[in-house]
């Protein structure tokens, strides 16, 4: 299976490579680099995972982590606002990646489902817990039929609770959305 679909990414970061030299067009031309670049970035992420799965032994120190946010955010062609009261280096790993990636799918999903909005993320480390919040504005458009696994939001609920921590996603008063995990930073041993 990973290489029937390591074979497609491939393709797919070939065509939008061919796509990118080859148009005129500017728009096609910037839309197909980000195409190349994220389906190089998702190729790379998955022979992490396979490797990962392949050794039996995490390589948890690999996975980025909050300390990693600000290249995060700016990663992602919305604008993302940062507000870190946290020290990532004072958090447990594993929390600090659970959060990370909790940042990483919200903000998928406001590129994938609120076209032209613009995100806020705050991280705060609280006594005994770690707050992340991701909110979003309304969008300016809803982009048409974009691919989705549907299985983000119930990941994300089913990490946080296997860390022994709460989760919330829904829509805001205002229109836009928003999602807020809570991490315990004293873990079971």
């Amino acid at each position: 299976m990973h290489d029937l679909v390591s074979h497609q990414v491939t393709l797919i970061a070939m065509q939008a490579g061919a796509l990118q030299v080859s148009t005129r067009d500017e728009e096609a031309r910037t839309s197909a680099t980000t195409i190349r670049e994220l389906s190089t970035r998702t190729l790379e992420e998955l022979r992490n995972l396979v490797g990962v799965l392949r050794s039996g032994i995490g390589e948890e120190d690999t996975r980025p982590g909050l300390a990693e946010l600000g290249e995060l955010a700016s990663d992602f062609d919305i604008k993302v606002s940062v507000a870190m009261e946290a020290v990532p280096e004072r958090l447990p790993a594993q929390v600090s990646r659970a959060a990370y990636r909790t940042v990483q799918e919200a903000l998928t999903n406001v590129r994938k489902h609120a076209g032209g909005a613009c995100a806020a993320v705050r991280v705060v480390a609280r006594h005994d817990t770690l707050v992340v919040e991701v909110r979003n504005d309304p969008p300016d458009n809803v982009p048409a039929g974009l691919p989705s696994g549907g299985h983000g939001l119930v990941g994300l609920r089913e990490r946080t609770g296997l860390l022994g921590g709460t989760f919330h996603a829904g829509p805001t008063p205002e229109g836009g959305f928003r999602v807020e995990a809570t991490y315990p930073l004293q873990l079971p041993s």
